[in-house]
């Protein structure tokens, strides 16, 4: 059964409800079922060929994308809050001649961008559906293949990561029976619906039959005022609860009546819960852990134990298989370090039109995060770091993210990055970047460094910044906490000279 099937499902048990709210305006099921049905009729010639999808998150999104699934096409979504040239990289790679957007964005990015398209279909609101250019061609692609979600990780490259229907609902219907979701329920989404997390609330909510309200993180006022809308379940990377935990008393008002609020897209702090804890005390708090190739979701922290075990993943979504594989690819016994590895029906076909990678993510049927991590007793995983995060300082091989995780969890800090730095005789040696909290003290951390750290690990110096270094789908970038280290560093240099 395909996402956009329970669309139609929905629409004819319950043709009235709502499906969809943005802003002031909301649609229904019925409704959202005839436009799909009517943006998908002018597809019916192409037969299995890639459509990108260039639009913000709203309405229409959801209305292009489900038409490119009824119309049994491959969805490829632009995440339109990268730059142009980011767009036009991921659109050679994909190797698409194809896109439907709409009358508000074709106007925006111009001629000189659709340029390329030999098809280029325009929804709008008020009209029919038009192309501006129609040329149907023969294209070969994976015979199981619906949706293409692009992901740079940590390396600013992009990868296009192939999913099929099965995927799509496979995974949704876990994230229903984890959030016991229903059609009573309605969800927040402000994060990026170009990216997995966001698809994956898009797919799981129409699933359940329920209420997606759509916003954005740009106005905070706005953003509180849709989450007092009635919202159940709100969906947050850590960045998000940070940034909405800056107001209090907001927070506390506006998260009265919501019952989860679920996290992913990276681990969610001690400090994190126990803010949300203390303004909401009644709220349900899933962290969760997946990536883009796994359409979303691995594992998670049921909410009975998230105060004992926030610092782990949890245990696998139902359908998921988690082990730990040490470098010969042999399963370790707990406490003991090595790669995860996971398998299920929502594991990714491959890498698009890069078999090599394929081969790299997917063997022997297992895929390979590229995370590290730990097995515990009670088969719940710890995550130990990126295996390409691994500094080498002397002789020792060190994890970052340890380092950073011990010093936020015993010292009053909002976020701490590890920056590798030159050193004359270790090669390498670390430097401190910390996002403080008002209490925030240098000298104090300092201490904390020479009394609890290792004497290779103590810090160079500790800079203070205003803000976390993230990829333009909001995760930690180890690229960007270096380019942000040089940031500060040449700031520092020109107010000196």
């Amino acid at each position: 059964m395909k996402i956009d099937a329970y669309l139609t499902q929905h629409a004819r048990k319950s043709p009235s409800r709502i499906a969809l709210e943005e802003g002031n305006h909301y649609i229904s099921y019925k409704n959202l079922e005839d436009s799909v049905n009517d943006i998908a009729s002018s597809m019916k010639e192409f037969r299995h060929c890639r459509f990108a999808i260039l639009e913000e998150l709203g309405i229409k999104y959801v209305k292009m994308l489900m038409a490119v699934y009824r119309s049994d096409n491959i969805a490829i979504p632009m995440p339109i809050e990268m730059p142009v040239f980011s767009l036009e990289k991921i659109i050679d790679s994909a190797k698409v001649t194809n896109i439907i957007t709409t009358d508000t964005l074709y106007s925006k990015y111009g001629e000189g961008f659709f340029k390329r398209f030999r098809t280029i279909i325009v929804v709008s609101d008020d009209k029919p559906v038009r192309f501006v250019r129609k040329e149907i061609s023969v294209e070969t692609n994976h015979p199981e293949l619906r949706l293409v979600l692009y992901t740079s990780g940590t390396t600013g490259t992009p990868k296009g990561v192939m999913l099929s229907d099965k995927n799509l609902t496979t995974n949704a219907a876990a994230i229903v029976e984890i959030l016991g979701l229903s059609a009573d329920d309605k969800a927040a989404l402000v994060i990026s619906p170009h990216h997995a997390f966001g698809n994956s609330i898009i797919n799981s909510h129409l699933m359940a039959g329920s209420c997606i309200s759509m916003g954005s993180m740009k106005f905070i006022g706005s953003t509180f005022k849709l989450i007092e809308s009635g919202v159940t379940v709100f969906y947050g990377v850590p960045s998000t609860y940070r940034i909405l935990l800056r107001y209090p008393d907001r927070f506390k008002n506006a998260f009265s009546n919501v019952k989860i609020a679920a996290s992913a897209g990276g681990g969610m702090t001690r400090q994190i819960v126990r803010s949300i804890k203390e303004l909401a005390p009644n709220i349900e708090i899933l962290p969760m852990y997946g990536q883009t190739e796994a359409t979303a979701r691995l594992a998670y922290v049921p909410k009975e134990d998230v105060d004992d075990y926030i610092e782990t993943i949890g245990k696998p979504i139902p359908g998921v298989i988690l082990d730990v594989f040490d470098k010969d690819g042999k399963s370790v016994g707990p406490n003991i370090t090595g790669e995860l590895v996971a398998k299920g029906d929502n594991i990714l076909l491959g890498y698009l039109d890069d078999e090599i990678a394929t081969k790299r993510k997917i063997r022997d049927g297992w895929m390979y995060t590229g995370d590290l991590a730990q097995k515990l007793p009670n088969g719940y995983f710890k995550l130990m770091g990126r295996k390409d995060d691994l500094i080498k300082i002397g002789d020792h091989l060190v994890n970052p993210r340890e380092i950073e995780k011990t010093i936020e969890n015993n010292n009053k800090v909002s976020a701490v990055f590890v920056v590798p730095v030159s050193h004359e005789l270790m090669g390498t040696a670390i430097s401190l970047m910390v996002v403080p909290e008002p209490e925030t003290d240098i000298d104090t951390l300092f201490k904390f460094c020479r009394k609890n750290l290792p004497a290779h690990l103590y810090p160079q110096e500790i800079l203070l910044i205003d803000h976390l270094p993230l990829t333009e789908n909001g995760k930690i970038s180890n690229r960007l906490i270096i380019e942000e280290y040089q940031n500060v560093k040449n700031s520092m240099q020109k107010m000196c000279s």
